[in-house]
């Protein structure tokens, strides 16, 4: 083998090596904070407005919405995700664990996620659903951030 070839190999293998260095996102946890009080036929007018929130911690990137009316059946089941990531494009949906099987809604307080392989200083894409769609939402990750957003402004 003379050395131009395997100068070349060696090239090829060090750009794939750093092209596959791209993270994987992950769910790393979901939790919410079940019904606030009883079931109601309409969202009231006293309950605070739904936020959106995302914000970095140590465990990766906190996704929150607040004050948000869901199906009954979160009480037996809670909620679940599921995710998925393309470089910089994330698709996250929250939804009732046992589906929408009762005829009835309730507050919940808060539905919150933390994913992880974010990479910090890279720019990213939101696409969130939950209970309806939501505009979608660029951020950089990095450890400062903190946004706090009025997700009525941003439901499609």
């Amino acid at each position: 083998m003379t050395m131009k070839r395997i100068a070349f190999i060696l090239l090829s293998m060090s750009l794939l090596w750093s092209c596959s260095k791209e993270t994987t996102i992950e769910l790393v946890k979901v939790s919410d904070t079940g019904c606030a009080r009883e079931e109601v036929a309409t969202r009231s007018a006293d309950r605070a407005p739904e936020e959106i929130i995302l914000e970095y911690s140590a465990e990766g990137l906190v996704v929150t919405l607040t004050n948000v009316e869901l199906n009954c059946s979160v009480k037996n089941g809670g909620v679940t995700c599921n995710l998925n990531s393309r470089g910089p494009e994330i698709r996250l949906e929250a939804f009732e664990k046992d589906g929408k099987t009762l005829r009835c809604t309730c507050p919940v307080d808060k539905v919150s996620t933390i994913l992880s392989g974010l990479s910090l200083g890279k720019e990213y894409t939101l696409y969130f659903t939950c209970n309806g769609s939501f505009a979608p939402i660029t951020f950089t990750y990095s450890k400062n951030l903190k946004m706090v957003l009025d997700a009525g402004l941003y439901r499609l």
